[in-house]
């Protein structure tokens, strides 16, 4: 499993090993799991979802809705070879994501007339970062599970990569802002 959806399709592996379950419950675990930062997309993991039932590693079926005999909906389960791909996955080092592409290439091109832009690009940039880092404050207390031990390293894994990008918005930012000034 390589590619930007190595990281869902790893975590929807455990997901069904703990238990199966519809696609939008799924994504809905997942996201309870990794936490909002990770923007995930309901419609992501159905995709996802299909692609691990055409490579064998998760198989569909049709179940009625508790509580309703008339309707269905499509539930995954684990196949006998999901243990062994979520094995697997977890053996395998993950490439660094990159990080601020958008902004990289940006900078990479820029005239100084896109100055201003930039600067702009920046400060949003560093703005959502705030925000999202507010969302994954890690944890100071003592954990009382093994669960609650793998959210909090998530959650801290995720804080400290924000406040990187943090701190190296505001750095270029101020970069910038102060080749701006020496040039007026």
């Amino acid at each position: 499993m390589r590619g930007a959806s190595a990281p869902l399709r790893g975590a929807l592996l455990g997901l069904l090993l703990e238990r199966p379950g519809h696609g939008g419950e799924l994504a809905n675990r997942l996201i309870a799991r990794l936490g909002e930062t990770w923007r995930i997309d309901p419609n992501d993991v159905y995709r996802l979802l299909e692609q691990l039932e055409a490579e064998g590693l998760a198989s569909s079926r049709e179940e009625h809705r508790r509580g309703n005999q008339r309707r269905t909906r499509l539930v995954y389960h684990p196949t006998d070879q999901t243990p062994r791909a979520l094995t697997c996955w977890m053996e395998t080092l993950m490439p660094r994501e990159p990080v601020r592409l958008g902004l990289q290439a940006k900078l990479a091109v820029a005239r100084e007339q896109d100055l201003r832009r930039l600067s702009v690009a920046l400060r949003e940039h560093e703005r959502e970062c705030l925000a999202l880092a507010q969302l994954v404050c890690p944890s100071d207390g003592q954990v009382r599970s093994w669960a609650a031990l793998c959210m909090d390293c998530t959650r801290d894994a995720v804080y400290g990569m924000l406040q990187a990008e943090i701190d190296w918005t505001a750095r270029t930012r101020q970069r910038i802002d102060e080749y701006a000034a020496r040039a007026s």
